[in-house]
């Protein structure tokens, strides 16, 4: 088959998804009161009152058509690894990406720090230990911006503090203001979570006294240990294959701001200064970014990736492999792990909304992808969006498998 003859397969194949799954069909709106009842007509009540005989007043509805309907939308757009247009829908048009905006925040973090940068968390105190005691009068300075400092941190943290022999703190414990604790943003929360986890560990008994603090540690505090996380290029991994709204959140307020992240990947990846309309880090809300815009910055990130001798799966989930939301997407024997991409699902967000974006594999050639869906059910638009790849790996040979456990081991 030529290479004409293949794009008219392929559009014809996007017709025929269309059409077994219904992306054209109208559906009420998710968030209307009615939708779950939509196959009767939406109507709304004019009340219109009358005397009865005995003087009173009875309600008598008139039907009157209350909303339109909205029809299920789809953008999609897929080309080859070489440039090549193999489908193109509505690329032109604005979606809600929900949790796929994960990958513009990932990638602003990517180029203000680097995928090896680690984040310190410093512990820093002013006062005096009683050896005998274990009592350590003054406080704790807790400083650092660790975007997923969590409990197994909080039990590194008080190991230090055991192991210099605090058993009591007979002052406070003072945080940084950009200190965070399991991703929450308010660091006074943060300090005081902190101070009751005793790290996970039922034998830490270390009480402070005083309560907790939000500030800075002076100069003249003496440095007890510098905890380091693991390299961003892991908390990326985790983030955007389990889809964690709070981590992307604080991902993005390191990195300077949602404006500051949209600025450096709209610059990299060749948009306009408005292509990008995001209103959240993680994707929540309404978010609105084209699929061609998309691409655009699928292609730029891994240019960048690639540059540094990775690719997609070293951030992004693998499918049917990587635990998270792609585990138990394209599992058969064939197609499980020739899929690599970020998923988005907003149920209750215009009218519902699902996304999925990334590359795919086929025995000849691979695919960069965008599928945005809204106003319609999210478990169906994940059947169309699976069985949309499906078919287009059908015809370029079947799905074949990225080498990535073979990577993963020789790495081990």
């Amino acid at each position: 088959m030529g290479l004409f003859g293949q794009n008219q397969h392929l559009l014809r194949l996007l017709t025929a998804v269309t059409l077994m799954f219904g992306l054209t069909a109208g559906s009420a709106d998710a968030s209307h009161p009615d939708s779950k009842n939509h196959s009767r007509a939406a109507t709304s009540s004019t009340v219109v009152r009358t005397s009865s005989k005995r003087g009173r007043t009875k309600k008598q509805k008139s039907r009157k058509v209350a909303y339109k309907r909205l029809q299920q939308q789809i953008g999609a757009l897929v080309m080859t690894e070489s440039g090549e247009v193999v489908m193109d829908s509505l690329s032109d048009a604005e979606f809600n990406p929900a949790s796929v905006a994960k990958i513009v925040t990932a990638y602003g973090a990517m180029k203000v720090f680097g995928l090896q940068h680690q984040f310190s968390t410093t512990i820093s105190y002013q006062g005096q230990l009683n050896e005998t005691s274990g009592v350590f009068t003054g406080d704790i300075y807790i400083n650092g911006n660790d975007p997923d400092f969590d409990r197994a941190d909080a039990a590194a943290l008080y190991q230090e503090l055991e192991y210099a022999g605090v058993k009591q703190v007979n002052g406070r414990l003072i945080v940084s203001p950009g200190f965070s604790y399991c991703s929450v943003s308010d660091p006074l929360w943060s300090g005081r979570s902190l101070s009751r986890s005793r790290g996970g560990s039922k034998k830490s008994k270390i009480a402070f006294r005083k309560g907790v603090a939000v500030g800075t540690a002076p100069e003249t505090a003496f440095v007890l240990a510098n905890l380091k996380s693991e390299p961003l290029r892991d908390t990326l991994k985790e983030m955007l294959s389990y889809s964690q709204n709070n981590v992307a959140e604080q991902i993005g307020r390191v990195a300077g701001g949602l404006r500051t992240v949209e600025d450096i990947v709209a610059r990299e990846s060749g948009l306009g200064a408005n292509a990008l309309k995001l209103v959240t880090a993680s994707g929540l809300g309404k978010n609105r970014v084209k699929p061609k815009d998309m691409m655009a910055v699928l292609k730029a990130l891994r240019a960048d990736l690639r540059t540094q001798n990775l690719d997609f799966q070293d951030i992004l989930p693998v499918a049917g492999i990587d635990e998270g939301t792609l585990d138990e997407r394209f599992t058969g024997a064939q197609e499980r792990g020739s899929v690599v991409g970020k998923t988005g699902s907003l149920p209750g967000t215009d009218g519902g909304t699902s996304a999925l974006v990334g590359m795919f594999r086929s025995q000849k050639e691979d695919f960069y992808f965008v599928i945005f869906c809204w106003r319609g059910n999210v478990p169906g638009f994940r059947n169309q969006q699976d069985n949309l790849i499906r078919q287009i790996q059908a015809t370029r040979g079947g799905p074949r498998p990225y080498d990535y456990r073979l990577a993963k081991e020789e790495g081990a």
